[in-house]
This record gives structure tokens, sequence and C-alpha cells, in this order.
């Protein structure tokens, strides 16, 4: 029970954090930051769940991703502000960079071969969250709309 907490609890409240941390360094709007760590809150507990039933990184960061662009775009609907506002944080749990690192650990190491598993690696789960982000993206913003927008108050 309490590994079931930790991948499923804490690890995605971490990311939703960072995420929010990513954001502010971003400049983003100050009332959005909750909402781009729900972002990426939703997207690293769609890629704990698949892993930790036995999916694939490639798989798991694929459906995260879509995961949570269709998040990002239901969210810019309603909130009436760009789709990449709640994109980027909500995506950035995902980027492949301890693959980078090793990648650049074992060029600097001289293993050849150690270096190409992990720049190939890189690049799957990178060409995940680029498919997965323009599968998403590519939808009819009609779709999104299934939340009623707020009136937004001129002051």
């Amino acid at each position: 029970m309490n590994e079931q907490i930790f991948y499923y609890v804490i690890h995605p409240f971490v990311a939703m954090v960072a995420c929010m941390g990513y954001a502010i360094v971003c400049n983003a709007p100050r009332k959005e930051i909750p909402y781009c760590g729900m972002a990426a809150f939703i997207c690293w507990l769609t890629y704990q769940l698949v892993t930790r039933n036995g999916g694939t990184p490639f798989v798991a960061t694929l459906l995260a991703t879509c995961t949570a662009t269709s998040f990002a775009r239901i969210l810019s609907c309603q909130r009436r502000l760009p789709t990449i506002v709640y994109h980027l944080p909500g995506i950035l749990p995902l980027v492949p960079g301890a693959a980078v690192y090793h990648c650049i650990t074992s060029a600097m190491e001289g293993g050849a071969f150690d270096t190409t598993i992990n720049i190939l690696t890189a690049f799957k789960l990178a060409g995940a969250i680029g498919i997965g982000s323009v599968i998403v993206l590519v939808l009819p913003t009609k779709w999104f709309n299934i939340i009623p927008k707020l009136q937004r108050k001129d002051a």
C-alpha cells in the first residue's frame, strides 16, 4: 500500500510542484500556475499508471503526453488562454533528461555502444512526446469545449 501511495501520490505531487516552479520561471500568469501544476500531476500520474501496469516507457510517454495535452486544450478553451501556457509545464516531467545524461556520460567514458543505445532511447522518448502532442493538437477545438467557458470580468 505504501508503494502505491509513493508512486501514485508522492511522485505526481513532486512533479506538480516542480512544474509550478517552471511555470513561475517562464512567467506564466499567476492565476494559471496551479493549473499548470495540475497538468503535470495528471501527466505523471498517467505515466506511473501505465508503467506500473506493464507498459513500456514509450507507450507510457505517448499516453501521458496525450493526456496532458488534452487537459491543456480543455483548460485553454475554458480559461481562454493559449494552450502552450498549460502544455509545456504539463509535459515537462516526461522530458528524457536521464537518457541524455547517460548518453553524454557514456560518450565521455568512450562507450560507443552505450552511447548509441542511450541516444536512441532519448530520441524515442522525445518522439513519443512529439507524436502525442501532435495527435491531440490537430483535433478540432470544439471537441475540447466540454466545460462551459468562464465569463471574464472586465475591470
